[in-house]
């Protein structure tokens, strides 16, 4: 099976969170543009939220992407005041893409809200949460 793991970040959080992912799966996570070769069962993609939507450099990676390459999309992020899954979504199905009901969110850091987010806690979490995902679909 085919799996990467792709994310933009402006702060770093969504970075711990992809590194996560990826170590849990054996795997090197790389950061948007870096394209995506061949076909790719599963898709992870993160970002955080940046002012209720997504930052324009993973709308325009979103556009890159094509069904014919990609099985499924599982959505992670990080934010102070929400997730980035309904945006998310909704550009990755305006690319005829399926995105998995399952997600991944924990808080991050905004000034002095929820200081030191995403923590070590948080990325095991989204880590055993890729593992547990792909377990499920019998992997």
């Amino acid at each position: 099976m085919n799996i990467a793991v792709r994310y933009f970040t402006n702060t770093g959080h969504t970075k711990k969170l992809a590194d996560g992912i990826a170590a849990q799966l054996g795997l090197a996570a790389k950061p948007i543009p870096d394209l995506l070769e061949g076909y790719v069962d599963v898709l992870f993609l993160g970002q955080g939220l940046y002012s209720f939507d997504l930052d324009i450099a993973m709308k325009t990676f979103i556009k890159t992407l094509k069904p014919a390459n990609i099985k499924e999309v599982v959505v992670f992020s990080s934010g102070a005041f929400g997730n980035a899954y309904a945006p998310m979504k909704r550009e990755l199905e305006a690319q005829g893409l399926k995105v998995s009901p399952k997600e991944f969110h924990c808080k991050g850091s905004l000034g002095f809200m929820h200081k030191n987010r995403p923590n070590e806690k948080d990325v095991d979490k989204a880590a055993l949460f890729a593992k547990t995902f792909l377990e499920n679909i019998g992997v």
